[in-house]
């Protein structure tokens, strides 16, 4: 898996415009893509976290909206989130191994590893989530 890094400039100017950055690492051979957020820790909110071959564009869309609910309401997605899909989005408070797997670049951008990563979970075409009895294979993502 090939990571390219993003100055920090280029970092907070997204999250200034936006309320966060967002990194997207493409699949390869071994290993699912994921996608996920830098910018939520400094207000006092996790991180954002999606795990699997989506389109990158599914991914930023999914994340930018949950983002931007999270941060008006000023808290950390507990329940099932309604986006508009046929079925909603899952949050899950994921554990240290997404920040030493997934999240890397957000440790390097706030130079320590004292934040929290929520897993966004999306379902397989029949509504099942990863975890989830007959969850299609494809969907069945890490949950670190």
């Amino acid at each position: 898996m090939t990571i390219l890094t993003t100055s920090t400039a280029v970092i907070q100017s997204n999250i200034d415009r936006a309320g966060q950055h967002i990194f997207a690492i493409f699949p390869d051979a071994d290993t699912a893509g994921f996608a996920y957020t830098i910018g939520n820790a400094r207000l006092g909110l996790p991180e954002l976290l999606i795990i699997g071959n989506f389109a990158p564009h599914l991914m930023a869309s999914v994340l930018n909206e949950v983002g931007r609910r999270m941060r008006q309401a000023d808290q950390v997605p507990d329940k099932d989130i309604d986006i508009g899909g046929a079925f909603p989005i899952r949050p899950r408070l994921a554990g240290a191994a997404a920040r030493s797997a997934f999240t890397i670049q957000v440790g390097r951008f706030l130079g320590h590893e004292e934040y929290a990563v929520v897993q966004l979970l999306l379902p397989d075409p029949m509504g099942l989530y990863p975890g989830e009895a007959r969850c299609d294979p494809r969907y069945d993502v890490p949950r670190p």
